[in-house]
C-alpha cells in the first residue's frame, strides 16, 4: 500500500501550491464534483477493479495474499471491498440520474460489483451495500415524501433497523469463527478503553499494546472458548474503536459529534447531490464498523469527494484578495514536506535493496547500510526496526538485536516479535528471560506451539524434568489449528520424550 500512499500525496503536494498561487484558479471548482463525466470516471475505475478481482478470482492472475483468491491491486480483500463499497452509491446515482443506455451500463456496472464484493467473502462489504442502497432509495423525492408522516418514520426506522440486524445475523452465521475472534479482538480492546478511558493509549498505541493485553487475558482465562482464535492483531476492525482505544471518549465523542454535524447538514440541506452523499457516507461507517478501511489512502479520497460533493458551487465572479505571506507559507511548507516523502522514499527503496541482498547470504555486509538507514531516516518506521532486528538475531549480534526490537516493541508489538526477543535472550545465555517471553508469547497466541515447543526444550536441556514433562503434554494435549510438518515433528518429539520419561 505504500507505493499507493505516496503517490497520492506526492501529487496533493505538488497541486496545492499550483492551486494557491492562480495556476488553477479555473480547475479547482467544486462544479467539477457535479461532472457526470468525473462521476463516470470513478465508476469506471471501480469496474475494473472488480473485473481484476473476477480475474483473479479464475485464477487467471495470481493474487496479492496467499490466503485470500481476491485482493484487486490491494494487500488484501479489505482494501479491494472498501474501495467498491465506497464506489457504489456513485453507480446508484448514475442509475438514478442518467438516461436509458447510460442506466443500463450503471446497471451493469452494479451488478459486477455486487457480485465481487460477495466472491471476495467481505462480509461487512456485502451488508455496507445493502445498507447504502436502501438510504439512497429511502431518499429519492417520491419515495421520501411518503414518509413525512410521523407512522411512516416509525415504520422506516423499523425496516432500517431490521435490516441491519438481519443482516449482520446472516453475516455472522456465514463465517461463525471468523465473527467470534472479532468479538474476542473487541472484547480485549475494551479493557484497554477501560484502563485509559479519557485520553486513550495514545496515536499507535493499539497496534504497540494490543498483543499484551491479549496475552493477559488468555493468562487469566485459561479455559476461554476464544483461544483457538487468537492471532497477530493490528487493528480491532472497528475504526470507532481504535480511536476510542488510542484517543478516549474526548477523541470518540469528537469524531461523533462531526459525524452527526455533518449528517444533519446533510438531512437539512437542498442539494441535488444529498443521496449520494449520505448513501455514500453510510456504506463508509457500516463498512467501518467491522473492518479497517482508513488503512486504505484511496478510502480518504471517496470521504474527500463525497464531503466536497456538499459543498456550493463556486461564485463566478467572486474575487478574493489575495494573502501572499500565506500563499508563500503554503507554498514552502508543502516543498518541506515534498522533500521529506522524497527521502523517505529513497529511504525505502534502499532499504529494500539492502534486505534483497541481506536474504541472499550477505547478511553481515548488509548490517553497516541497514545501521545507516535507522541512523538517518527509518528510525520512525516499526516494520524497518523489526526487521534490522530480525537481521541482527540472524547474524549473532543479539545485544544490539535486543536495542532494536525493544525499540520497535513501543511503536509495534506481536507474537514473531516477542518469540525474536526471547530468541535472542536465550542464545545471549539469559534463559530465565527468554522463558519469560516464551511464557508471553504463548498467552498472546495459545494455539501456537512453537512458544511451548521452546520452553520444552529449555527445561529439557537444562535437566529440568518436571518442567519438560509438563510442556511435553501440553504439546500431545493441545488441539492443532492448521496441521503442518512443524507439528506433526514437535507432537512427535515431545511424545518421544514422554515414553522416555
Amino acid at each position: 500500500n505504500s507505493p499507493k500512499n505516496y503517490f497520492v500525496l506526492l501529487i496533493i503536494l505538488i497541486l496545492i501550491p499550483f492551486a494557491t498561487l492562480g495556476g488553477a484558479s479555473n480547475l479547482i471548482t467544486f462544479q467539477g464534483i457535479r461532472s457526470r463525466i468525473l462521476l463516470w470516471g470513478i465508476s469506471t475505475v471501480c469496474f475494473l477493479q472488480a473485473v481484476y478481482g473476477f480475474i483473479q478470482f479464475q485464477g487467471w492472475l495470481p493474487t496479492n495474499h496467499s490466503q485470500f483468491d481476491i485482493t484487486g491491486s490491494f494487500d488484501n480483500p479489505a482494501g479491494f471491498a472498501a474501495v467498491l463499497v465506497m464506489g457504489f452509491p456513485i453507480g446508484l446515482f448514475l442509475l438514478a440520474k442518467a438516461g436509458k443506455v447510460e442506466r443500463c451500463i450503471a446497471s451493469a456496472g452494479l451488478l459486477v460489483n455486487s457480485i465481487v464484493i460477495f466472491l471476495s467473502g467481505s462480509r461487512a462489504g456485502v451488508l455496507a451495500i445493502l445498507v447504502s442502497s436502501v438510504i439512497f432509495l429511502l431518499l429519492q423525492p417520491k419515495i421520501m415524501s411518503k414518509f413525512k408522516q410521523l407512522r411512516y418514520l416509525k415504520l422506516l426506522s423499523i425496516l432500517i433497523l431490521g435490516l441491519l440486524v438481519s443482516g449482520a445475523s446472516i453475516l455472522y452465521y456465514q463465517k461463525k469463527d471468523s465473527a467470534n475472534g472479532r468479538l474476542l479482538i473487541w472484547k480485549v480492546s475494551s479493557k484497554m478503553i477501560k484502563d485509559k478511558p479519557i485520553l486513550g493509549h495514545g496515536l499507535g498505541g493499539f497496534q504497540a499494546k494490543y498483543m499484551d493485553y491479549q496475552a493477559e487475558y488468555f493468562r487469566t482465562n485459561q479455559g476461554s472458548s476464544f483461544k483457538m482464535l487468537a492471532d497477530n492483531v493490528k487493528h480491532p476492525f472497528n475504526e470507532f474503536i481504535k480511536v476510542a482505544v488510542e484517543f478516549g471518549i474526548i477523541g470518540l465523542a469528537i469524531v461523533f459529534s462531526f459525524g452527526l454535524f455533518i449528517l444533519w447538514k446533510i438531512m437539512n440541506s437542498k442539494n441535488e447531490n444529498r443521496d449520494l452523499v449520505l448513501s455514500g457516507l453510510v456504506s463508509f461507517m457500516v463498512f467501518a464498523s467491522f473492518s479497517y478501511p482508513l488503512q486504505y489512502v484511496a478510502v480518504w479520497l471517496f470521504l474527500a469527494f463525497y464531503l466536497l460533493a456538499l459543498l456550493p458551487p463556486k461564485e463566478k465572479n467572486k474575487k478574493h484578495p489575495r494573502l501572499s505571506i500565506g500563499r508563500a507559507i503554503i507554498v514552502v511548507g508543502c516543498a518541506l514536506i515534498l522533500f521529506h516523502f522524497v527521502k523517505q522514499i529513497q529511504a525505502e527503496i534502499k532499504w529494500k535493496t539492502i534486505a534483497i541482498n541481506s536474504l541472499r547470504g550477505n547478511t553481515e555486509k548488509m548490517l553497516p547500510e541497514y545501521e545507516k538507514l535507522y541512523s538517518t531516516t527509518l528510525k520512525q518506521n516499526p516494520f524497518f526496526l523489526y526487521n534490522y532486528g530480525a537481521e541482527l538475531n540472524f547474524a549473532g549480534h543479539f545485544d544490539k538485536s535486543i536495542e532494536i526490537l525493544s525499540e520497535c516493541q513501543k511503536k509495534f508489538n506481536d507474537y514473531d516479535l516477542q518469540m525474536l526477543l526471547a530468541d535472542n535472550y536465550y542464545r545471549k545465555g539469559d534463559s530465565e528471560k527468554a522463558i519469560q517471553i516464551f511464557m508471553h508469547a504463548a498467552n498472546m497466541i495459545p494455539c501456537r506451539f512453537l512458544p511451548i515447543y521452546q520452553l520444552f526444550d529449555i527445561y529439557r536441556t537444562e535437566g529440568q524434568i518436571d518442567f519438560a514433562i509438563k510442556y511435553a503434554n501440553k504439546i500431545v494435549n493441545q488441539k492443532v489449528k492448521i496441521e503442518s510438518s512443524t507439528v506433526i515433528w514437535i507432537k512427535a518429539e515431545a511424545k518421544e520424550y514422554l515414553k522416555g520419561n
